[in-house]
């Protein structure tokens, strides 16, 4: 990666606040999608309710002018029958009078809101009525028969038909009216939702553009620190790789001098000893025992390094088939030492055996070792499930997830509360060589089998009341 794209991202937001702003952006990019969508389908229903509210105009309009049509063809059927006389027009005057009542019926239907246009439709009706009477008399045979009674009839209906006409007109302006000012809001509302609509959706894509650019930031920030994780391990690599060599060295070239020194100084003593003063006899004796300790720091330490690296898979291990094997192994100092060792039932856990059984054998030894003189050790091992957020120092990614907590408790001479960290800490001793032997790897290598399982280990203890050991191994499957 180039210097110039390094500086860039070293300059840009932090990771945090980057990851929050480009949550903001998609989420509200998505609340604006959401409305633009709820806009949407807002529109087409008031749409739809405009088109609704225009049909029944039109139907309006439609119902009066086919009402003037029935007028005016009873009109003229009833006027052909007078001066025509012929009986065939009878029919049909009939049967356009039928007609009138059925369209204001229906138009009746259609302004039931529309207070001031039932009014007049109240009054169309009431003339409408009259007129199919007048219509329906003047066509009877028998009244063609007395003149004045036809003229005084055809007089009435004309007066009908002129008031019919006038509503009529009346209401038909003002349908054409309301249907203008109808059209003119539906264009009216289309124009001003249209308008917020695009102003909603060009927020949303500035937004969606913005979160688009801050994740294609961040993407090539992780491409950068990938490439450099990749470059770490690597690197690691290459350093476990000197240390297995440099573990190699030690358990040859560095022991063979160490047994030479030790074969050399026991070859003085037993071919000089009646010839050595007691100052060279305890000279040789410290030559030896520092060798020896020498080759226990080694051995130490080549065992911490196999605990470092696994080499195995992780697979379903029973804690009580390891701590049976941890017992066999301490066998002679348990007994030697008369510990009574009582334990819970121990679930079984994924991980590697031979490491678990390490961890158990350096607790069970550390115990024993560290224990009041005259007094018989006890030690005690339970079982408990926790959560993960009760422990100390949790990661985050562990605090929903359920642990195996593995107590160990003893009887011991304990220690101060005050190094119950120091005592994890590889070549650590809170006590003298000379009071118990050990090199202060083994806790060192517990604490290290324990992080191997994603777990965690702590202690607490009061000086001379004894001390607990805290195991802590996941429930679920976190090994790869």
């Amino acid at each position: 990666m180039k210097l110039s794209t390094y500086t860039l991202l070293r300059r840009s937001l932090s990771e945090q606040q980057l990851s929050l702003i480009t949550r903001f952006l998609f989420g509200t990019s998505l609340v604006l999608i959401i409305a633009l969508s709820y806009s949407y389908n807002e529109i087409n229903q008031e749409l739809v309710n405009y088109s609704e509210k225009v049909n029944q105009t039109q139907h309006v309009i439609s119902g009066l002018n086919k009402l003037s049509s029935a007028i005016y063809e009873t009109t003229y059927h009833a006027d052909s029958y007078i001066f025509l006389k012929d009986t065939v027009y009878i029919n049909k005057t009939l049967a356009a009078i039928k007609v009138v009542p059925e369209i204001t019926k229906k138009i009746d239907s259609l302004i039931k809101d529309d207070g001031a246009q039932r009014k007049r439709l109240n009054f169309l009706k009431e003339h409408a009525g009259k007129f199919c009477d007048y219509s329906e008399r003047l066509s009877r045979p028998a009244t063609l028969i007395n003149p004045g009674a036809v003229n005084a009839l055809y007089k009435r209906k004309n007066e009908e038909i002129a008031s019919m006409i006038k509503l009529i007109g009346e209401m038909n302006k003002l349908e054409d009216q309301l249907m203008y000012t109808r059209l003119q809001s539906r264009d009216n509302y289309m124009q001003q939702v249209y308008r917020y609509n695009w102003i909603i959706m060009l927020v949303a894509v500035v937004f969606l553009s913005s979160a688009f650019v801050l994740l294609d930031r961040e993407l090539r920030r992780n491409k950068f620190y990938r490439v450099d994780l990749e470059n770490k391990i690597e690197n690691l690599n290459r350093s476990n790789s000197e240390l297995e060599q440099f573990a190699y060295v030690a358990s040859h070239d560095l022991q063979e001098p160490l047994r030479k020194i030790r074969s050399f100084s026991d070859r003085l003593v037993a071919k000089y000893k009646s010839e050595l003063s007691g100052e060279v006899f305890q000279m040789l004796e410290k030559i030896d025992n520092s060798a020896q300790r020498m080759q226990n720091l080694i051995s130490d330490l080549l065992s911490f390094s196999r605990i470092v690296k696994t080499g195995t898979e992780a697979k379903i291990i029973n804690l009580n088939t390891c701590l049976s094997e941890a017992k066999s192994n301490l066998s002679e100092v348990i007994m030697e030492n008369k510990a009574s060792i009582h334990s819970e039932s121990l679930p079984s856990v994924e991980g590697y055996n031979s490491q678990i059984v390490q961890l158990f054998q350096n607790l069970l030894s550390n115990s024993i070792k560290y224990r009041h003189e005259n007094v018989r050790p006890v030690i005690r091992i339970t079982h408990r499930l926790v959560d993960g957020e009760i422990i100390p120092g949790v990661k985050p990614s562990h605090q929903d997830i359920q642990f195996h907590q593995i107590k160990f408790a003893d009887n011991g001479i304990g220690f101060k509360k005050e190094f119950a960290d120091k005592i994890f800490i590889i070549f650590k001793r809170l006590h003298a060589r000379n009071e118990f032997a050990g090199t202060g790897i083994g806790l060192a290598i517990c604490k290290r089998v324990v992080s191997n399982h994603n777990g965690y280990i702590f202690a607490e203890s009061t000086e001379g009341e004894g001390s607990n050991f805290y195991i802590y191994l996941p429930t679920e499957s976190m090994l790869t």
